[in-house]
């Protein structure tokens, strides 16, 4: 087994540098041949996050407590992404791997709370541990890619396993509402403890250990060690353009996509059953868009993949309210358009970060996801404050220039060399 890697401070200090393609792909298999275990996992454990909206109904009924108090279960799993920055340098010191595993293992456990005993404190449990276990697997599985998957190919790479976000909302909420039906609302949370406990399995024994052979000399404590490597890390300008992108780029399509539902009732008159029809209209954009960074991103590059994706969004959103006076079909291409962008954007931006910091590649993801979640709660009150003018074309204004910003931000502060 490849020895443990422990964070290097001296490897990600100093001023910005271009993005240089590496690789540490260990011997045997092809990383293609590890991807469909990555996809399986990633795929499982983002079902568990997607079904609650559609089902939080009949959860709460299970639960039997208010549809208010089942709201407050998903507010868990968000608290726990404050967490990221603390749970994903795990990964940099013990291993991408066992940390995939341990996010696994307490995504199980989580599972089988809901499954076998279905109570509200078993379910308050539970979804913390949820939170808990995408924060701590998910920055390992994109430090993973980046270890065993050259950077040229990293895009491709990167696409496939994203398609596991929206294969859990084309397949996996559907899959739940059919168990739902036919033996209660903790069938899919059964179904789920299943898939968890083969994804453990095939990690265990399909994907070999992946790490650089860096080691931390320092001798500091690991609490010490992570600090010094926040600083380092937040003093470099790549880093900081990376994390700024994410936060105006996700910023751009929640102000309006938080509303997008209230707007399309209240514009033309739908009703619960056909917003989640328009809903299908999001998996499939987030599927299309994905499949597209498979074929486009290595080839265009990493970072004018992800300044296309901005400008691409923030001129969907500017043709949004224009488009929605052609009628349902016309809004609903626009909504499509929006997030096939938004998308795009941010899935090419998920390669270009794994080379910013090689030797701090789950840290760095870490501090990303800590971006992505800060902006989601940001968009969250800034869309629901100006719906008070239930106006889509101030949220879609607003969102447009943030994509602009992003896009300049990251045109001028950013280079890459691959």
């Amino acid at each position: 087994m490849t020895q443990n890697r422990h964070t290097d401070p001296q490897a990600v200090s100093g001023s910005a540098k271009p993005i240089q393609g590496t690789t540490n792909a260990p011997a045997g298999r092809t990383p293609r041949a590890h991807l469909p275990i990555v996809i399986l996992a990633r795929t499982t454990i983002n079902t568990s996050f997607r079904i609650i909206y559609p089902f939080l109904p009949s959860i709460a009924r299970g639960l039997g407590i208010s549809l208010t108090a089942a709201s407050g279960l998903i507010t868990l799993r968000f608290i726990a992404g404050v967490g990221a920055p603390l749970l994903g340098p795990l990964a940099d010191r013990y291993g991408r791997r066992r940390m995939m595993e341990v996010g696994l293992l307490l995504f199980t456990l989580a599972s089988l709370l809901l499954a076998g005993i279905g109570s509200f404190a078993a379910a308050t449990i539970a979804f913390t541990l949820y939170g808990i276990a995408k924060v701590l697997y998910d920055p390992a599985v994109h430090a993973y890619l980046g270890d065993v998957v050259p950077y040229h190919e990293r895009g491709r790479a990167v696409g496939v396993v994203e398609l596991s976000w929206s294969s859990a909302w084309l397949l996996g909420v559907p899959a739940s509402g059919f168990l739902i039906e036919r033996f209660g609302w903790r069938a899919p949370w059964a179904g789920l403890l299943v898939l968890g406990l083969l994804s453990v399995g095939l990690t265990r024994a399909g994907l070999p250990p992946a790490l650089s052979q860096t080691t931390d000399s320092s001798g500091n404590p690991f609490a010490a060690s992570i600090v010094t490597t926040w600083r380092n890390l937040l003093h470099r300008r790549s880093v900081m353009v990376l994390l700024l992108t994410s936060l105006l780029l996700t910023l751009a399509i929640e102000i309006p996509f938080i509303v997008y539902g209230a707007w399309l009732e209240a514009t033309f008159g739908l009703s619960l059953t056909a917003l989640g029809l328009a809903s299908t209209v999001v998996g499939l954009a987030e599927a299309t868009a994905e499949l597209g960074t498979t074929v486009i991103t290595d080839r265009l590059g990493k970072r004018r993949s992800v300044l296309v994706g901005l400008l691409c969004l923030a001129a969907s959103l500017a043709a949004l309210p224009w488009l929605a006076r052609f009628g349902l079909a016309a809004a609903l291409t626009g909504v499509a358009l929006m997030m096939l962008a938004f998308e795009f954007g941010l899935v090419s931006l998920l390669p270009l970060a794994t080379e910013l910091a090689p030797d701090a590649r789950a840290t760095l993801f870490s501090l990303n996801v800590t971006a992505l979640s800060l902006s989601r709660i940001l968009g969250a009150l800034v869309g629901g404050w100006l719906w008070r003018w239930q106006s889509i074309a101030l949220h879609a204004s607003v969102g447009a220039a943030c994509a602009l910003i992003a896009a300049l931000l990251l045109a001028r502060g950013m280079t890459e060399i691959g």
